[in-house]
Formats: structure tokens, sequence, C-alpha cells
């Protein structure tokens, strides 16, 4: 194959792949505008089942959890980056002695 052919070969795969991406986020938009709709076409007692629907569906403690642990898990990502470049620093700044 020629060099030229790999190319198109290559714009072809990455053009499946923004094409399939972009459908997803079509299919997702067309969700989200549908689910909006039908809360603006709903009567005041329908929409208040559809958010004491949503609320009973959230789990807002499952969500402070994810949040506390991603942030512990950060905390402890820079912990360990930063005991690393300490340990670095002070092997640099004693080097081994020479025997």
């Amino acid at each position: 194959m020629t060099w030229w052919k790999d190319l198109l070969r290559i714009f072809k795969s990455e053009a499946s792949d923004v094409k399939e991406g972009l459908s997803h986020v079509g299919r997702s938009l067309d969700s989200e505008l549908a689910k909006k709709e039908a809360e603006m076409a709903a009567s005041p007692s329908e929409r208040v089942d559809m958010i004491l629907d949503e609320i009973e569906s959230s789990d807002p403690l499952g969500e402070i959890e994810a949040k506390i642990k991603g942030t512990q898990s950060d905390i402890e990502a820079e912990n360990e980056i930063e005991a690393e470049r300490t340990s670095s620093a002070e092997i640099e700044r004693d080097p081994p002695a020479e025997r």
C-alpha cells in the first residue's frame, strides 16, 4: 500500500469514529429535549409527580460519597507525587559517598 492509501484508511477510520460519537450525542440530546418538552407540557400535579420520582431515583448520599472519595483519591495522589519529589530531591542533594 502506498502512504496515500494508508492516510485515506486512517481518515476513514477517524470519520467513522466521529460519526458514531456524534450520533450518540444526538440521541442523548434528543432524549433530553423530549424529557424537557414533557416537563413543559405537564400539568402542575404531573410536574410534582415528576419531581418526586426524580428525587426518589437520585441518591444524594451516594453523590456526596463519590465526591468525598474522588477528593480523597486526589489528595492521596498529590501526597504520593509530593513524596516522590521530596525523595528524589533528597537523593540529588545527598549523593552516595564515594569510597
